[in-house]
C-alpha cells in the first residue's frame, strides 16, 4: 500500500514565506537539497513549505516525489504533473513515474497516467505491455506494428509483447520478413538471427541462404536466388551488391553488369548501385576506376560526391577537373563562397587576372573562411557585416518568471536544468524575442545561452550575442601566460563549446575547450599543474582554459608556429595531421598551397573546424577592437 509522506507540506501555503529575502530563500533551498541528498525527507519538506513561492520550490518538490515514488500516492504524482504542465520537471517526473509503474507491473495505472504511445524507446514497450494486460492489445496494434518495423534491436521488454502478437496472429510472417530485410540492409546480423528464430520453415530456409550470402557476398555469382525480379528474395540483390562493393569493388561492378542484363535494374536501383560505386571510388582514391567515375558522376546528381571529386582534383592541382566539376554543381552550390573562390583560383591559374579579381571581390563580401582568404589575396578590408542587437525596453515583459527560474538554476549550479529551460523558453518565442533574450543572456554574463539564442533565431550577423567576449579574466590571462593570441583562444572555445563551461561530448571531452581526460592529464604533467588530479575538474573554467591553452601552445611549438596545422591537430590529433601532409611533401618535394590543404582535409568535421576557427579569430579581433589579421605570411607562403 502506498501512503502519502508529508504530501500536505508540498502543496500548502506557508504563512511566513513573504517575509523571507531572496538570499534567505536561496540558503533554505541549498539546505533542502543537502537534506534530500541525505534522505532527511521530513526536514527537507518542512523547508520546502518555508519557500513555497521561491522560483525553484517546484524543483525541490520534484526531487522529493521522484525519490519517493514507492511511497507517495499516485494522486500526488498526477497532481504535480497537472499543476506544473509545461515544465520540464513535470515531464521528467512523468517519465520516472511510468518507469516505476512498469517495474511494479501496475499496468492499469500506467494506462491512466499515459494512455498513448510514449516517445521513449523503453517506455514504448511498457505501454504495449500495459495495453495487452488491460485488454487493449488490438487497439494498440497499429502502434506496435509501426514500432516493430525497425532496423535496430528493440528493448528486451518488447520480446514478450511481440510473442503475444505473433501468437495472436496479428504479427504475421510478412511483418517478420519485412524486418529481416531491414536488418539485412543495415547489416544487423544479430537482428537477422533473432528474426530467423520466429520464421516458419519455408521463410527460414530462404533466410538461411540470404544470411550466408550476407556473410559472403562474393558468392553472389553462384547464387540462384536472383534469377528473376519475381523471386521473393529479389529485393536483397541491390543491398548484396552494395555490400560486396565495400569488399571488392571490381567484382561488384562485374556482377552489376551481369545482373543488369539478366534482371533489368530499374533506374532507381541503377542509381543506388552506381552511387555506391562512385562513393567508394572517390573516397578511397581508386584511380583505376576514374574513367568510369567521370563518365557516370554527372548523371547521378549527387552533389556531395561531385564536391568530393572537386577536392580530389584540388589536392592534385588538377585545374582542368576543378573547373569542370564545379561547373557540374547546381547553381546554389556553384555560387557559394567556397566554390566561387575556387572558380577565381582557376581563373588566376589560367592567367585571367581581371576575371579572377572580380570573383575574389564577390567572395570577399562574405564573413567566412573563403571570404577572408579572398580579402587577404586582394589586400582589401575584411567584411564583418555586423548587426548588433540593441535592447528594446519592455520586449521581455511576461517572461520575468521564466527568466527568474533560469537565473536561480544557474546560481545553484544546476546547469543542465538551466540549459534545458533556456532551450524551452527560446523555442516558444518569436525571432525578435529570441534576439532580445540573447542580449539579456549576454548582459547577465551567460555567454553559452547568448550563443544559443543567436542560433535559434538564426541571427548570423548579430556578432554581439553570437560571439560574446566572455570571462576575460580566464581567457585573456591564460593566453598571456602561454603566449598565444587571446582572440585565437576565444575562437577555439567558441567553436568547441560555445562557452558552455559544463559541456560534455559523446566521446568524453569536457569543459570550455573540450579536453579529453588523457590530453588534460598529459598536459598537466608537462606544465607542472599539480592541482589537477581528476576528470571532474575539467568543468572548472579557469583550470580547463589553462590546460587547453597550454596544450594548443604545445601544438604550435610542434608545428613551428603554424596555427593551421596546430588547429587541425587540436581537433583531430597530431598523428592524423602528420598523415595528411601531401604525398609530394612527404617525398621532399614542394607540397600544395594552404587553401588547397585546408579545403582537402579528409574529415569534414576537421575541415569545417579549421575554417571556422580561423574565421572566428578575425571576428574576435573585431569584437576586442584589435587590428584584423587573417593568415600569417609564414602560413601563406608555406607548402603543405
Amino acid at each position: 500500500m502506498k501512503r502519502l509522506i508529508l504530501g500536505c507540506l508540498l502543496f500548502s501555503t506557508s504563512s511566513f514565506v513573504s517575509a523571507l529575502s531572496l538570499d534567505a530563500q536561496r540558503d533554505i533551498f541549498t539546505e533542502t537539497l543537502a537534506l534530500q541528498e541525505k534522505k532527511e525527507w521530513q526536514k527537507a519538506n518542512q523547508n520546502i513549505q518555508k519557500i513555497d513561492d521561491y522560483s525553484l520550490a517546484y524543483l525541490a518538490k520534484y526531487y522529493y516525489l521522484r525519490a519517493n515514488l514507492d511511497t507517495v500516492s499516485d494522486q500526488a504524482v498526477l497532481d504535480y504533473i497537472a499543476n506544473n504542465k509545461g515544465k520540464i520537471a513535470a515531464e521528467d517526473l512523468q517519465r520516472s513515474y511510468l518507469f516505476h509503474l512498469s517495474k511494479e507491473k501496475d499496468w492499469a495505472q500506467f494506462m491512466v497516467a499515459y494512455p498513448r504511445m510514449p516517445n521513449n524507446r523503453q517506455l514504448k514497450c511498457h505501454y504495449l505491455q500495459a495495453a495487452i494486460a488491460t485488454g487493449n492489445a488490438k487497439k494498440a496494434w497499429p502502434d506496435a506494428q509501426k514500432y516493430w518495423l525497425s532496423s535496430t534491436s528493440l528493448p528486451n521488454a518488447c520480446d514478450d509483447v511481440y510473442v503475444f502478437y505473433q501468437n495472436s496472429d496479428l504479427l504475421t510472417q510478412n511483418d517478420i520478413w519485412q524486418r529481416f530485410e531491414l536488418g539485412y540492409v543495415s547489416n544487423k546480423r544479430g537482428l537477422m538471427r533473432f528474426l530467423m528464430a520466429r520464421m516458419n520453415k519455408e521463410n527460414l530456409a530462404l533466410a538461411k541462404q540470404l544470411y550466408n550470402l550476407h556473410e559472403k557476398p562474393e558468392t553472389l555469382l553462384n547464387s540462384d536466388l536472383f534469377n528473376s525480379r519475381s523471386a521473393s528474395s529479389f529485393s536483397f540483390l541491390v543491398p548484396t551488391i552494395k555490400r560486396l562493393a565495400n569488399k571488392d569493388l571490381g567484382k561488384a561492378m562485374e556482377l552489376y553488369n551481369f545482373y543488369s542484363k539478366k534482371v533489368n535494374f530499374t533506374k532507381s536501383e541503377e542509381k543506388q548501385l552506381k552511387t555506391q560505386f562512385a562513393r567508394i571510388i572517390v573516397q578511397r582514391g581508386k584511380i583505376q576506376y576514374f574513367a568510369w567515375l567521370d563518365k557516370e558522376l554527372g548523371k547521378l546528381g549527387n552533389v556531395s560526391l561531385i564536391e568530393q571529386r572537386i577536392r580530389y582534383a584540388i589536392k592534385r592541382d588538377d585545374w582542368k577537373n576543378i573547373e569542370f566539376w564545379i561547373s557540374q554543381l547546381p547553381d546554389d552550390k556553384r555560387n557559394s563562397s567556397a566554390w566561387l573562390y575556387w572558380q577565381a583560383r582557376v581563373l588566376e591559374h589560367a592567367g585571367k587576372s581581371d576575371q579572377a579579381e572580380a570573383l575574389y571581390n564577390k567572395v570577399a563580401k562574405n564573413r567566412n573562411f573563403h571570404g577572408f582568404m579572398a580579402a587577404q589575396k586582394l589586400g582589401v578590408d575584411f567584411s564583418l557585416n555586423a548587426q548588433a542587437i540593441v535592447e528594446k525596453k519592455g520586449s521581455l515583459k511576461g517572461l520575468e518568471a521564466k527568466l527568474s527560474v533560469i537565473e536561480e538554476l544557474l546560481y545553484h549550479d544546476l546547469n543542465i536544468s538551466a540549459k534545458r529551460e533556456w532551450q524551452r523558453l527560446l523555442s516558444n518565442q518569436s525571432k525578435a524575442k529570441q534576439q532580445q533574450l540573447g542580449l539579456y543572456a549576454y548582459n547577465q554574463d551567460w555567454p553559452y545561452l547568448s550563443v544559443l539564442a543567436s542560433i535559434n533565431s538564426k541571427s548570423w550577423n548579430a556578432l554581439n550575442i553570437r560571439f560574446p567576449n566572455a570571462k576575460a579574466e580566464i581567457f585573456v590571462e591564460a593566453a598571456k601566460q602561454y603566449d598565444v593570441d587571446p582572440t585565437y583562444i576565444y575562437a577555439i572555445t567558441r567553436r568547441e563549446s560555445s562557452f558552455d563551461q559544463h559541456a560534455k561530448s559523446p566521446v568524453g571531452a569536457s569543459g570550455y575547450m573540450q579536453l579529453m581526460p588523457k590530453t588534460a592529464e598529459e598536459t598537466a604533467k608537462k606544465i607542472g599543474l599539480t592541482e589537477y588530479n581528476k576528470v571532474e575538474q575539467l568543468n572548472q573554467g579557469e583550470l580547463n582554459v589553462q590546460l587547453g591553452t597550454a596544450y594548443f601552445n604545445g601544438l604550435l611549438t610542434r608545428y613551428n608556429g603554424n596555427r593551421v596545422l596546430a588547429t587541425a591537430a587540436y581537433n583531430a590529433g597530431p598523428h592524423r595531421v602528420d598523415r595528411w601532409v601531401s604525398a609530394e611533401k612527404k617525398k621532399g618535394n614542394k607540397g600544395i598551397e594552404i587553401d588547397s590543404w585546408i579545403d582537402t582535409i579528409p574529415f569534414y568535421e576537421t575541415r569545417a573546424y579549421v575554417q571556422n576557427v580561423l574565421a572566428y579569430n578575425v571576428i574576435y579581433q573585431h569584437v576586442f577592437g584589435k587590428p584584423l589579421k587573417f593568415l600569417h605570411n609564414e602560413e601563406l607562403s608555406g607548402d603543405y
